[in-house]
């Protein structure tokens, strides 16, 4: 399984920071949709240019103009662009034309989707490289929510797919032994008071 290390902060400077500090123990870089939206897509370059051994994975979360905005993130340097599953399969289909021009992939994020198992076959056919069962930092925050529900979503989807929301070094083991193929951390690593170490007991505990 791999190690994604999601990168919520908001200036380019601060992300190859965090990036610097977790890269050797992390395979794949998310760029998040709020660094995006404050810094643009020169901070998937500079973190590309920074760390090219890396995959680097921009959340663009596209609604919408799949082939244009999925191949303006590919120029910039990302090697996987989200698009969200609650968009039209034409979105989707047009995000998968750009990333088969790159030689590159689309993730589908599951975020908002009520069946997510469903959606992630349905996705995975359009030609989705993999599913992102997730819960957003809003879901999250609710109360009695449960990691559980995206592990037995991803269990039962029988398709390729990572984990984001809730995913720790508590947790991690559960999101390996439902057999997700990416375990993505974002507040247990940048929020942690050692990035550097809460990434390497992370990758640690993978087994």
């Amino acid at each position: 399984m791999k190690l994604q290390v999601a990168i919520d902060l908001l200036t380019v400077e601060d992300a190859l920071e965090l990036a610097g500090k977790v890269a050797e123990y992390v395979d794949i870089i998310e760029l998040g949709t709020p660094l995006i939206k404050a810094a643009g897509l020169s901070a998937v370059t500079a973190i590309k240019e920074a760390h090219p051994d890396k995959l680097v994975f921009a959340d663009m979360k596209t609604m919408d103009a799949g082939e244009l905005e999925a191949d303006i993130a590919f120029k910039a340097g990302a090697d996987l662009v989200t698009v969200l599953g609650s968009a039209d399969d034409s979105t989707i289909a047009g995000a998968v034309e750009a990333a088969k021009a790159h030689s590159k992939g689309v993730v589908v994020d599951l975020i908002g989707v009520a069946d997510k198992a469903t959606r992630a076959r349905e996705v995975r056919a359009l030609g989705a490289k993999f599913v992102e069962m997730h819960a957003g930092l809003d879901e999250q925050a609710k109360p009695g929510f449960d990691l559980n529900g995206l592990l037995r979503a991803g269990e039962e989807s029988q398709v390729p797919f990572s984990v984001a929301g809730g995913v720790n070094v508590s947790t991690i083991a559960a999101v390996q032994a439902a057999g997700a193929e990416v375990a993505v951390a974002g507040g247990a690593i940048y929020g942690a008071a050692d990035p550097a170490l809460a990434a390497k007991e992370l990758r640690a505990a993978i087994n």
